[in-house]
Order: structure tokens, then C-alpha cells, then sequence
């Protein structure tokens, strides 16, 4: 196992677990959810130019009563005067995140500065609840740059409630962003934008999301020698992809007047009266139409897959079949297995997914005598 899997396996632990609600907080990246009584929620991660970084999470209630309001006052103060199972856990698996990621990244990490507070916004009618520590070492440091990229190995998971958003406090800027953010601090501008988000849904690949802080510099200096060269090898290439286009185009527009009949009446040819030698094209009808391909959701996609598998498949070939992130797909079937859809059977390193009705009879691979 590389050392960035297990770190990257670390930080969906760490995330599970600080989404999670109190009755359900495990070390289980299966978790990877808003508690229920919360609306949305925000990872929230501050990168220094030491390669440290705070990370807070901030979960988001409603509120639209009076009662409710008054309700999550009283749970706000219990949460700040005593170390409810919520925090422990915070505290815990960050704990954990860090000695893992020490011994498999080569660089030290530790987790300290923990803190938490919750209140009501009443200008924006909700409960929050703020949970933050400081990771030091989460990213890597370079000559003048700091990147954030090998804890996410496996790539990375936010719901349709979530949110992650990287800031800085530091004399960088931001210089490279993938994918492209849902939105910045400054529209328009990666190097002036103090803050980049990512809103889920959303599904990210390996080593993904990328961000990279560098000098000023880096994103608004002058070009270099190779740059300027390049730029006006471009730009002739692109004097050429148009002579080409404009030859296309010509092209296709004599070729529709041939076959309209105006070339036939410019050359005096039989066609210009739209005669017989003009090829009519016929409307095409309902029996021609060409029918749509099923669209299925994701649940109804991995059924699917497992029909056209005799109703088993390793797990890792489902990641390979659909070209979801680990992280999703784990995600997924977990779900699908709380709803009895399919089952999950360990065996060795591998999960083996079967449909209702298809597990394995014996505790061995179901494909060794393949």
C-alpha cells in the first residue's frame, strides 16, 4: 500500500467521522455525511506557508421557530461547557490521522489547537456549530510553493449538502486550482481570490483536488523567452487553423449549392428547376427515430452491473467498470447495503459485492475457480 493511500484513507476517516452525528461517529469513511438535524456543511481548510494547515468544520441548522431557536441555544451551551461524543471523536481521529500520516508520508505531522464553539446567527436564521484544530505539515512545501494533492490519493467525495473551501493566510497566492472551482473570492481572478470552493455533489479523481500556492510573481509576471516563443508559435498555428477552416467552409457551402440546384441554375444544367436531379430528402419519422438509452441512476447502475455478472463482482472492478473514485463507490454500496439491495462480503483485501439472494455459500473468494 503507498504511503498516500493510507494517508488519503486517514483524512476520509477523519472527515466521516467530523460529519457524522453523535449517535453514528465512527471511523467509518462509509460516513461521509451531514448529521440529520443539520442542513449543509462546510470543510473549511486554512493553508500557511509552513505546509500547515487549520481545518474547521462548520455544520449549518435551520432554524424557523422561536422553540427551535431557544432549543439550539441550550445545545450550543451544553456543546461549549462539556466534551460532548462529537468533539471526542474530532479529537480522537485527528489524533490518529496524524500518526498515520507521519509514518507513510515521511513528514511530521501533529494534531493540536482544538477548538469549538456553536451559537445562533440570527441575521441568517440558523444554528452553527464550529469544530477546528490545526494539521501540521498536511501539505507540501517546495522552493516558494505549498501543494495540497497526496492525501488525496484515492480522490475525494463532497454530498449535495457540502462544501469545501481552501484559504490562505500567507503572502502567496493561489496559482493552479483542478479542477476548475465552483466559485473564487475574487470572480474572475485564482491569484486574487483570497478563498477557492468546491460545492457538492461532487466526485473527485485521484490526487484530487489540486491546489498550489506560489510567489505573486509566479501568476502575474512578465513572459520569459520560451514563453514569448511559444506564444507566437501559437498564434501561427492559429492563422493556419483558420486559412484551413475558411477552405472547409467553402467547400461545404458549394457543395449545398450543387445539391440545392443553384449551382444547376448559375450553369444551366437540368437541376435548376429542382427536377429530377435533385435528391429529395425526406423527413424523418417516429418509426426512424433513433430511442434514447435508459438513463439509470447510480443505485440502478451497479444492479445492473451485477446482472451482467452473474450477481457478483469484486468491488474494485466496479470502480474500474463505472470510473467513480473509490471513495464514491464505497460510499454508495454502503448505502445500497443499509437498504438490503446487496451485501458485502471481506474477503482478503477485496469486497465482493453480490446482489440479494447471490452472497457466496462458503466464507472463501466466490472467484477462485475462475
Amino acid at each position: 500500500m503507498s504511503r498516500a493511500v493510507v494517508a488519503t484513507l486517514a483524512v476520509l476517516l477523519l472527515v466521516g467521522s467530523l460529519a457524522a452525528s453523535p449517535a453514528v461517529a465512527t471511523s467509518n469513511a462509509d460516513r461521509l455525511q451531514t448529521p440529520d438535524q443539520f442542513d449543509t456543511t462546510t470543510f473549511r481548510v486554512t493553508l500557511y506557508e509552513n505546509g500547515s494547515a487549520t481545518w474547521t468544520i462548520e455544520h449549518y441548522q435551520p432554524l424557523e421557530t422561536q422553540n427551535e431557536t431557544e432549543q439550539f441555544r441550550a445545545y450550543a451551551s451544553n456543546f461549549e461547557d462539556n466534551e460532548t461524543e462529537l468533539y471526542r471523536n474530532l479529537v480522537d481521529d485527528a489524533e490518529a490521522l496524524t500518526r498515520v500520516g507521519t509514518n507513510e508520508t515521511g513528514r511530521q505531522m501533529d494534531a493540536r489547537n482544538f477548538q469549538r464553539s456553536a451559537g445562533v446567527e440570527p441575521a441568517q436564521d440558523r444554528g452553527t456549530v464550529q469544530m477546528s484544530f490545526l494539521w501540521e505539515n498536511f501539505a507540501q512545501t517546495y522552493d516558494e510553493r505549498v501543494v495540497v494533492s497526496d492525501v488525496f490519493e484515492d480522490g475525494f467525495y463532497l454530498r449535495s449538502q457540502q462544501r469545501m473551501v481552501f484559504e490562505h493566510d500567507t503572502s502567496m497566492v493561489f496559482t493552479a486550482a483542478e479542477p476548475e472551482p465552483d466559485s473564487l473570492g475574487t470572480p474572475q481572478s485564482l491569484a486574487d481570490s483570497q478563498s477557492i470552493t468546491y460545492v457538492g455533489e461532487r466526485s473527485f479523481n485521484d490526487n484530487r483536488p489540486y491546489v498550489e500556492l506560489g510567489p505573486p510573481s509566479s501568476a502575474q509576471g512578465t513572459p520569459t523567452e520560451n514563453e514569448t516563443t511559444v506564444a507566437a508559435s501559437a498564434g501561427e498555428s492559429m492563422w493556419q487553423f483558420a486559412l484551413v477552416l475558411a477552405v472547409v467552409a467553402l467547400g461545404v457551402v458549394a457543395a449545398a449549392a450543387w445539391r440545392s440546384g443553384a449551382a444547376g441554375a448559375v450553369l444551366g444544367g437540368n437541376d435548376a428547376d429542382g427536377g429530377s436531379g435533385t435528391e429529395s430528402v425526406s423527413e424523418p419519422t417516429a418509426d426512424t427515430a433513433v430511442e434514447e438509452p435508459e438513463l439509470l441512476n447510480d443505485d440502478d447502475r451497479v444492479i445492473k452491473l451485477l446482472e451482467e455478472n452473474g450477481g457478483r463482482m469484486k468491488q474494485v472492478d466496479i470502480v474500474q467498470t463505472t470510473d467513480w473514485s473509490k471513495s464514491k463507490v464505497s460510499m454508495l454500496l454502503s448505502d445500497m447495503e443499509e437498504e438490503g439491495d446487496i451485501s458485502k462480503l471481506r474477503v482478503g483485501r477485496e469486497n465482493i459485492i453480490s446482489l440479494a439472494g447471490e452472497e457466496p455459500d462458503a466464507a472463501g473468494s466466490p472467484f477462485d475457480e475462475e
